[in-house]
């Protein structure tokens, strides 16, 4: 049985031993976790579609359950195959967990407890090769875990960051590439960390609209996007002191809040429509009643983004691939954001202690091959917004883009989505979307207990 986020599921779990570094075989390795799901019809012959994850720094292994029903279809004819990346899930992780004080306290300008709670990462894992765990080391895995299966291609699932992956193990091994899934992509030419907060303020205000032209909503809520601008302007005066109930403990705890709680719950429910219609509700709550919801939910996902994600990792990844090709233009692009440059300077000052290697020349290169690919993403996807698929399709020879109105980051999972990827990755040919296309998006939360009737 292989465990993920909360639930388990029936499978095959192995470990592959890898060399840490590729170029000296002879060296350290690294253990990775793989899990082989079997198909649940009569087809022994099927190539298996792999699953990559997101973040950088999630394991496919915990995962995988929240992408499951998205996948369930291929699973009829074809094992599903995971691959916990090194360095993350039960592939030896980098995790780096940080104080609750150490969260309480992160600031953009604070370069010195940026470096800090790096220098306490690389020391937690002392000996191990912090450079070598770079998407590429990650695809180049990939083609070992094939070449030890014995399997002659691959069908390449990812989300978010891992659909980079998927399209770096494309570009690197494209005989060995039979279809490409990718849900919530990253164009292959996207320097990470360079457009989130441009991102995020278009989805944000786009929820918010949604409020202002509701009628019910607006005569319910008056217009949120002016009331979140007078709170972030409250807040940027000075923090205010809050009573709040912790929401694991249940004790009450009293704290100051300022803007980059507000942001942080904000940007993590806008990932999903179900979490994101609520966001109008949210802002006209905090200016009747406070913060205490604010800084209950921020606890939330901070906790929860701490447990999926592998910190170390998601270094090696970013020190590598983004922060050497970040320029000040990027930065001053994203300063006038909500999220504004803080992703960039804390990654910039951790990174200047962090073991990090060149990437090849091609590395931030778009892809231009015609291996048959799905491109799937949300109308108001916070992170990775469908600009991003037209991209990426318009780059290659034989891609189809569907973009799902209304929906966030992740979609593979909404609707008939789960048919029509079956039907492609059993056919390699691009279905029609009619089905996807008539769907009706989540209505926008005009109150605590959901839409007008």
């Amino acid at each position: 049985m292989a465990e993920g986020e909360r639930s388990v599921y029936p499978a095959w779990c192995a470990t592959l031993t890898v060399p840490e570094n590729h170029d000296k075989p002879e060296g350290s390795t690294v253990d990775l976790a793989l899990t082989w799901i079997p198909p649940r019809g009569d087809s022994a012959d099927s190539m298996p579609l792999v699953f990559l994850a997101g973040g950088p720094g999630q394991g496919a292994r915990a995962s995988f359950p929240s992408i499951r029903s998205g996948l369930s279809r291929v699973g009829e004819f074809a094992p599903i195959l995971l691959m916990d990346q090194r360095g993350t899930g039960e592939s030896q992780a980098l995790d780096c967990p940080f104080s609750e004080e150490d969260v309480g306290a992160l600031d953009a300008n604070d370069r010195e407890l940026a470096q800090r709670l790096a220098r306490d990462c690389i020391e937690r894992h002392a000996g191990r090769a912090l450079a070598h765990y770079t998407t590429d080391d990650a695809a180049t895995d990939l083609e070992l875990v094939r070449q030890v299966l014995g399997l002659s291609a691959l069908n390449v699932a990812g989300v978010s960051y891992g659909t980079r992956l998927a399209q770096r193990y494309a570009a690197l091994y494209p005989d060995q590439t039979r279809s490409l899934v990718l849900d919530s992509p990253v164009p292959s030419n996207l320097v990470l960390l360079s457009e989130h907060g441009r991102n995020l303020d278009a989805a944000i205000s786009a929820r918010l609209s949604a409020c202002n032209e509701n009628p019910e909503c607006y005569a319910k809520l008056g217009d949120t996007r002016l009331v979140l601008d007078e709170l972030l302007t409250q807040l940027g005066q000075a923090p205010i002191e809050t009573r709040y109930r912790h929401p694991r403990t249940g004790e009450y705890r009293t704290t100051s809040v300022d803007q980059n709680h507000l942001i942080s719950v904000f940007r993590m429910l806008s990932y999903q429509p179900s979490t994101a219609v609520m966001l109008p509700t949210l802002v006209a709550n905090a200016k009747r009643d406070g913060f205490a919801d604010i800084l209950a939910l921020n606890h939330i996902v901070v906790e929860s983004m701490q447990e999926a994600i592998s910190h170390g990792l998601q270094l090696s990844v970013i020190c590598s691939e983004s922060i050497p090709f970040l320029t000040e233009q990027d930065r001053d692009a994203e300063a006038d954001t909500l999220l504004g440059a803080q992703l960039i300077e804390f990654s910039r000052s951790q990174c200047e202690v962090w073991p990090q290697k060149p990437v090849t020349d091609d590395f931030h290169s778009l892809a231009a091959h015609d291996i048959p690919t799905l491109v799937v993403t949300g109308e108001l996807d916070p992170v990775t917004p469908p600009r991003y698929g037209d991209v990426i399709a318009a780059g290659l020879q034989n891609a189809q883009h569907i973009s799902v109105k209304g929906e966030g980051h992740s979609v593979l999972n909404v609707g008939c989505l789960p048919r029509l990827v079956a039907d492609f990755v059993e056919t390699l040919a691009f279905q029609e979307t009619e089905c996807i296309d008539n769907r009706q998006s989540l209505p926008v939360f005009t109150g605590v207990y959901g839409w007008e009737p």
